[in-house]
């Protein structure tokens, strides 16, 4: 208890007075409220009404107040926002830049810093700002502006300004208050302004986030800026060769050295591999990340998305101050208060120079009555003030006004100047009079059709202001990444088959693989009994290992020929089967269960690939035939727990594999995609065809090389021209410009197609200086050929090429000059 002392009755005295003592909680409560309330409405939440913060507001105001049209340094614009805000210049000067790199409302000069780096804006001393043209348009009417006193009672400040335009949705905003956070991500500038026209002319909108830094942004989970949603943002990274990637554009909230920063941590901890950062940013953001040999750029960029800050998920929740208290809205709702609120605002400055029209026009009309009718001759005889103002309104009563004349009108006459009269131009008032009149009715036809003026108004700001400031953040879907497919593998998986141990620790041991510490491991007994567990440094599976391998639970082709003898009969059985779906740390039989059953032949491919054994009966057994073959082919692949085919009833002494034979698994779709230069069962792009195992696939690379390979294939990551199934007999026709010549040259060739996995230059030789134009396996191809020619050598002409004419040659043939006159480009014929 906090008990407050009563200066009468002495401190804890016995006539202390019950209401002196206030319990803690109740003070904390209010003192708790009172702050709470103060942080929520005064410093971190923005008004739905014109999308600011009371800082920003001030200093707005502050900046309108002392706006010349020229520059002025932010130190003093501090100076004087410090008249309406209560706290210190910190928190004004980092507001002020805050508003200036939004590059909105102010214009800015000096160093104010670089969103993009990281880099702060040099002193408030030492930089200057003036108001935006943009600015000055919508955010100032002081006539419909609601006033109120500053902190200190001394100065009036806005309550909000009268902002007409979605400024919320284009600056965003993120703010911390006591219980109570808001962030409303940055819009389009082009897209809120025709959203605002489309929501004015009942067209249904859609807005997503648009960001300064660009980048790739997946809202698929936007969920219309409400509480709950997730916007994923990434860095645009560029493919520059097969050993160096280029970053261009980083997520909104980064910084390049932050970026940089995250990517050597994961670096250290061994996730990625790379060579080295190097960060070439100056106008445009340029950080080259160098691969080590062997890697594969696609791989590599989804490690940096899946590990570092290349990619960053953001969760909306836009809260707002609206009547006093904070409310959760959506974008579009945010949109629709802006769109109504900027109309309502158009009316009010519509409706006040209507009423300012009609008071010039009815002033107008006055004083030309006044002097054509010379009524200030007729006032000469008044002898008193009363009678003077009398006699001007009796001459005024034969005219119908807007309104009645009040005494101000009368008065305001009697102040019209000598010189003025003397001067006075009747046809030069008529045409001021015309004027208003004219004025007075397009601002009545727009205050009747107002849903048309405001549509006008925003179109009006997207031609003025709209230019420059296309989308920047390219929007699209992100594809899963998963994290078995970009982990590097940088331990070894060792193995002690007989004490049973498995792990990446037990230097020493057999060696069986590479594999990641996040990595799933198969292990197979001798007594048919297999085991999934994760990976660690030494770990007990059992003793008498047989198998063991990193396990793929995407891998849906490999296959596992097993034989193994029953331990209750003795009777050896025979199957293929694979392994798919599994719980981790659970074994499982491969036999019947019994006790004693044993494996006597395992193997495992990734292919699907049967084989042929020869089985070696032992020596005591009572049959004539020791020794006989058996072929996986002839089985059926079924599940791990099928119990198997009756291979021999006899004591089988040995069993040693023959051949490898063809798979006994079904063709495959395989389907091509250019953008990732990747091949999957299931996919998008391009579908190359049904593959099986014993099919090949010619693959041309732009850099001016092919190869043929077998299923599965396994490419080099090189851009690709074409890629296509391998036929018996595969014609290519190569169109090409050697850079020494200056000219193109086409040869046909048969592919070769006996050698796997071999480079095959295109051109002469590696060192040749060419470039690959166009590759085609049409048995009848035809070229437009666009050259110039003509007595100046400018005429553009154009004429098609028939491919069959060339002779047929071999790949090391220099090939046949397209054309003696000067190319400029080769195009296929498609008639």
């Amino acid at each position: 208890m906090n008990q407050i002392d009563d200066p009468a009755s002495g401190a804890n005295g016995p006539d202390c007075k019950a209401s002196a003592i206030v319990p803690m909680e109740e003070m904390y409560e209010q003192w708790f409220l009172e702050y709470a309330s103060y942080v929520i409405l005064e410093r971190a939440v923005p008004a739905i009404e014109d999308g600011l913060k009371p800082v920003q507001r001030r200093i707005l105001h502050a900046m309108q107040l002392i706006d010349d049209g020229r520059y002025n340094k932010v130190a003093n614009i501090v100076g004087q926002t410090m008249q309406y805000h209560p706290h210190g210049d910190a928190s004004i000067t980092e507001a002020i830049v805050a508003i200036g790199q939004k590059e909105l409302l102010i214009d800015t000069q000096g160093n104010w810093g670089d969103l993009r780096t990281g880099d702060s804006a040099a002193a408030a001393r030492y930089i200057e700002a003036r108001l935006a043209p943009f600015g000055k348009e919508i955010l100032y009417s002081p006539k419909i502006t609601t006033w109120q006193l500053s902190y200190d009672g001394r100065k009036k400040e806005p309550r909000t300004l009268p902002v007409k335009f979605p400024l919320l949705l284009a600056q965003g905003v993120e703010g911390i208050a006591v219980g109570l956070a808001t962030k409303i991500l940055p819009h389009n500038f082009i897209e809120l302004v025709e959203a605002a026209i489309d929501l004015l002319k009942g067209k249904p909108v859609q807005l997503f986030p648009d960001f300064p830094t660009g980048g790739l942004a997946d809202c698929t989970h936007y969920n219309e800026g409400k509480r709950g949603g997730k916007v994923r943002v990434r860095a645009r990274i560029v493919i520059q060769d097969q050993q160096t990637l280029v970053i261009t554009e980083i997520p909104y909230g980064t910084t390049t050295t932050s970026l940089i920063d995250s990517i050597l941590k994961v670096h250290e901890k061994g996730k990625i591999k790379i060579k080295n950062v190097v960060d070439n940013t100056a106008e445009n953001i340029a950080i080259l990340i160098h691969l080590l040999p062997g890697q594969l750029p696609e791989t590599v960029i989804d490690a940096l998305y899946l590990f570092t800050d290349c990619e960053v998920s953001y969760a909306p929740n836009a809260c707002v101050i609206q009547d006093e208290k904070p409310v959760f809205v959506t974008v579009q709702e945010l949109l629709s208060y802006a769109v109504a609120h900027t109309t309502a605002l158009l009316e009010q400055e519509l409706l006040l120079e209507q009423q300012a029209l009609k008071e010039q026009l009815f002033f107008a009309n006055l004083e030309k009555i006044f002097i054509e009718n010379r009524i200030y001759r007729e006032i000469e005889g008044c002898k008193t003030w009363d009678d003077l103002l009398m006699t001007i309104a009796d001459h005024l009563k034969p005219y119908d006004f807007y309104r009645p004349i009040a005494t101000e009108d009368l008065v305001r006459l009697t102040e019209i100047k000598i010189k003025r009269i003397s001067q006075y131009d009747s046809l030069r008032a008529q045409e001021t009079l015309t004027q208003l009149q004219t004025h007075l009715a397009r601002t009545t036809h727009h205050l009747a059709h107002l849903k048309d003026y405001t549509i006008a108004w925003y179109s009006g700001l997207l031609q003025k202001y709209g230019k420059g400031r296309a989308r920047k953040t390219i929007l699209t879907s992100f594809d899963p990444i998963e994290l078995h497919d970009v982990m590097v593998k940088q331990y070894k998986l060792y193995v002690n088959r007989k004490q049973g141990f498995i792990g990446y620790g037990l230097k020493g041991e057999e060696c069986v693989e590479a594999c990641s510490d996040i990595d799933d491991v198969l292990v197979i007994g001798k007594d048919g009994k297999y085991i999934i567990t994760k990976i660690a440094d030494k770990l007990f599976v059992g003793k008498d290992i047989i198998y063991v391998s990193v396990y793929d639970k995407k891998d849906t082709r490999r296959c596992y020929n097993l034989i193994y003898v029953d331990g209750a009969t003795g009777i050896a059985f025979v199957k293929q089967f694979q392994i798919l779906g599994i719980t981790r740390d659970k074994r499982y039989d491969l036999t019947l269960g019994t006790p004693g059953s044993r494996v006597v032949y395992l193997s495992a491919h990734s292919s699907g690939a049967a084989e042929t054994v020869t089985i070696l009966l032992s020596p005591i057994s009572r049959t004539a035939k020791k020794k006989f073959e058996f072929n996986f082919a002839n089985l059926a692949i079924k599940g791990r727990t099928a119990k198997g085919n009756i291979l021999t009833k006899h004591a089988i002494y040995k069993v040693q594999r023959k051949s490898q034979d063809r798979s006994t698994l079904a063709k495959i779709e395989l389907w091509y995609d250019p953008t990732t230069g990747q091949m999957a069962p299931q996919g998008s792009g391009q579908l190359l065809g049904v593959f099986g195992p014993t099919d090949k696939i010619l693959v041309v690379f732009k850099e001016g090389y092919y190869l043929v390979a077998a299923f599965p294939f396994q490419i080099a990551a090189d851009p690709i021209a074409l890629i296509e199934p391998l036929r018996a007999t595969h014609l290519l026709s190569v169109v090409y410009y050697n850079c020494v010549a200056q000219n193109y040259f086409v040869k046909r060739f048969i592919v070769d197609a006996q050698i796997l996995d071999q480079r095959y230059n295109l051109f002469l030789s590696e060192s040749d200086n060419c470039i690959l134009q166009l590759v085609t396996s049409s048995a009848t191809p035809t070229l437009q050929l666009h050259y110039l020619a003509g007595p100046t050598g400018n005429d553009k002409r154009s004429i098609i090429y028939d491919l069959e004419k060339v002779v047929i040659k071999t790949i090391k043939a220099k090939g046949t000059l397209l054309s003696k006159y000067k190319i400029t480009a080769v195009d296929l014929w498609h008639a």
